[in-house]
């Protein structure tokens, strides 16, 4: 039996648009994934077999079911493979479900870098990248890391010079937010005209690179990092709204919803600041996680994918 751990660590988003509804059902978005060190722990082995099983372990009893991502993952993978294992998944939870930084996904991805691993002959990044999208829209920003530009339904991405070495505090409550009900009501706000935003302007690269968040202040990063999730989210669950407002008064150089919540983070250019926010941010009663920016090459697998893609499929990630 072959056993690889891996890491899954959280995401936030630098800004989020909305786009509108594409023919698949999906949404266009425009955003910024950054990866950061909260992370859940995933253990995957493999033995060979003359029948594919899956079995999966999580800390959390309730996430112990086949319709999790990270077991997904893995019958998706030796599906497309054809191989045939005994596969068992361990996860230790970490990251809260429906807070928008993307533990699910993550999870999933850190299964498909540990299978690819194990194998005696690894996938493309290519086949890893096609099962990773049909598993769910940011699973393939799971197989990359760091920062990075995404666009489409979330599959679409482009890496982007990595930011300074920054600090979060993200903020945890007791809500969930689901998906589906965030996309419905951020369509229904639109069509009565409850909401109106500005134009979307594309993130360029030119605006995030490391003089970002040194050289600029608060408000010009605040403004550039909007989610648009935030007006109705915020509606619904004003704590939401109060938290961000909080962080802001604590010093960071920005604060935004992640993702479609509930998870509220800011940023920090410096732990000691982040540490101090954070203290401030507990005493009222909710989770508080600091957390540092990570690059790709941190997250352990971007430069070996770009080696391998080099090598297999003309570098075509």
């Amino acid at each position: 039996m072959l056993r690889r751990n891996e890491r899954g660590f959280a995401k936030i988003n630098l800004g989020l648009r909305v786009l509108g509804r594409r023919p698949d059902g999906y949404h266009d978005i425009q955003t910024v994934f950054q990866s950061v060190d909260l992370s859940d722990d995933v253990e995957v082995e493999v033995e060979p077999a003359k029948r594919r099983t899956i079995t999966l372990h999580c800390d959390q009893p309730d996430l112990n079911n086949q319709s999790n991502l990270a077991w997904r993952a893995a019958e998706s993978l030796l599906t497309r493979l054809g191989v045939t294992a005994r596969v068992h998944i361990t996860l230790s939870k970490r990251i809260p479900v429906g807070t928008g930084l993307g533990g699910g996904s993550s999870d999933a991805g850190a299964v498909l870098r540990a299978i690819s691993h194990i194998l005696p002959d690894p996938p493309p990044s290519q086949t890893l990248f096609d099962v990773a999208s049909a598993i769910g829209s940011d699973v393939p920003y799971f197989l990359v890391g760091g920062a990075v530009a995404a666009s489409g339904r979330g599959t679409d991405l482009a890496p982007i010079p990595e930011l300074p070495r920054a600090w979060t505090v993200i903020v945890l409550t007791d809500v969930s937010v689901s998906t589906a009900w965030a996309y419905q009501a951020l369509a229904d706000s639109r069509v009565t005209g409850l909401t109106q935003f500005p134009p979307w302007t594309r993130i360029e690269s030119a605006d995030l690179e490391a003089s970002a968040l040194e050289a600029r202040g608060a408000k010009s990063l605040s403004e550039r990092i909007q989610n648009d999730f935030e007006s109705v989210v915020f509606q619904r669950y004003p704590t939401l709204e109060r938290i961000k407002r909080q962080l802001l008064a604590n010093g960071a150089r920005g604060a935004s919803l992640s993702g479609s919540g509930s998870a509220v983070f800011g940023i920090f250019s410096s732990f000691h600041n982040a540490s101090q926010a954070a203290d401030s941010l507990s005493s009222e009663g909710v989770r508080t996680e600091v957390a540092r920016f990570l690059t790709r090459s941190e997250c352990g697998l971007a430069l070996e994918m770009d080696k391998r893609s080099r090598e297999t499929d003309g570098g075509g990630d």
